[in-house]
């Protein structure tokens, strides 16, 4: 299964843990603060019980487990584009690339 985790955190000190941690699990970036990757349930379970000790009062991380099947439905939304992944092609379902 695919992992997807999403944080929002204040010092910059803790987030470069974080993104450190999140490397070293095998997630890549999706966004500024958001990774994806494969993991197990016990290994996703294992990594936030390791961010939990990271974060400070008032931050948040937040790991939602996707099915393979959903996970490469995704879709991708930047400026005037909407777009997917395919056999390591970019689909482009509306818009233009430009």
């Amino acid at each position: 299964m695919y992992v997807v985790i999403a944080y929002d955190i204040r010092r910059d000190d803790v987030r470069e843990k974080v993104r450190h941690l999140l490397w070293r699990y095998g997630l890549c970036p999706i966004s500024k603060s958001v990774y994806a990757g494969r993991l197990t349930w016990s290994r996703a379970a294992i990594l936030c019980e390791q961010l939990s000790r990271l974060v400070g009062e008032g931050d948040s991380v937040v790991a939602v487990p996707v099915q393979d099947s959903d996970f490469r439905k995704a879709l991708a939304v930047t400026r005037g584009k909407v777009w997917y992944r395919s056999e390591g092609m970019d689909v482009i379902v509306a818009g233009t690339d430009t």
